[in-house]
């Protein structure tokens, strides 16, 4: 019974109002036939006069004015439980459109995924964790909102200051004045790939390069088509090799 109390409030409210005037009629009646009766009115003449309907009219103002109290009331209670039942549906409705909009966002940034990997050799969407890269992204998300968190792009940062020191070191102008390391940079780069929720495999220099690459076209195209509009940077072009 409780169930469906929550889930049909209409035919309840419906039902307590008929309850309630119910209740008023009854109550109003045994006033009135108690002050019918206790005036003696069956033993009076009928008089329309002005005088006899002021004093019948007084004689019964405790009734009318229960029954006008009653009323008041009811009105009252209708107009909060209008404004209640109201104010649900729009919060009901808002929760639902946040919802679509997370579910929708989300199943189209799977999908574009699916699409930019689908006929990829060298990188497999099965590296991916979708939801850690889609939630680092949009942390709120789930509230329907869609702006494009500091720490994603601090970790783009991340990404494109270990390319720049890779660059420097590769081709000289480090001031570490340090040889490109390209075992430090596997390990540097795939830990900085991880925590957005790419996996990438330590494996010889040129097959890490051709699947960083990829990695890093596949960031670009996400960055471009769901970061566009908040300053988020793309991955800077690779000079080591």
């Amino acid at each position: 019974m409780k169930s469906n109390l929550v889930k049909e409030p209409l035919k309840v409210a419906k039902f307590l109002i008929l309850l309630y005037l119910a209740l008023v009629v009854v109550i109003f009646f045994w006033l009135f036939l108690g002050i019918y009766s206790e005036n003696a009115f069956y033993d009076k003449s009928t008089c329309f006069s002005y005088s006899c309907l002021k004093s019948f009219g007084l004689s019964f103002k405790s009734a009318i004015g229960f029954l006008e109290l009653s009323l008041k009331l009811l009105l009252t209670s209708v107009t909060i439980f209008s404004i209640y039942y109201a104010l649900k549906n729009y919060i009901s409705a808002t929760k639902a459109a946040k919802t679509t909009i997370h579910l929708t966002n989300l199943n189209t940034f799977k999908d574009y995924l699916m699409a930019e990997t689908k006929y990829e050799n060298i990188f497999n969407i099965k590296r991916v964790d979708v939801l850690k890269w889609y939630n680092i992204i949009y942390p709120e998300s789930r509230l329907g909102e869609l702006y494009v968190s500091n720490d994603y792009k601090e970790k783009i940062k991340k990404i494109n200051n270990l390319i720049d020191k890779s660059n420097g070191c590769f081709s000289g102008e480090s001031e570490e004045k340090t040889l490109f390391d390209y075992k430090k940079h596997q390990t540097d780069m795939i830990n900085a790939l991880k925590t957005i929720g790419i996996t990438l495999s330590r494996s010889p220099r040129n097959n890490f390069r051709d699947a960083e690459k990829s990695v890093f076209d596949l960031i670009n195209k996400i960055n471009k088509e769901f970061c566009g509009s908040n300053n988020v940077g793309l991955i800077k072009p690779q000079l080591y090799r």
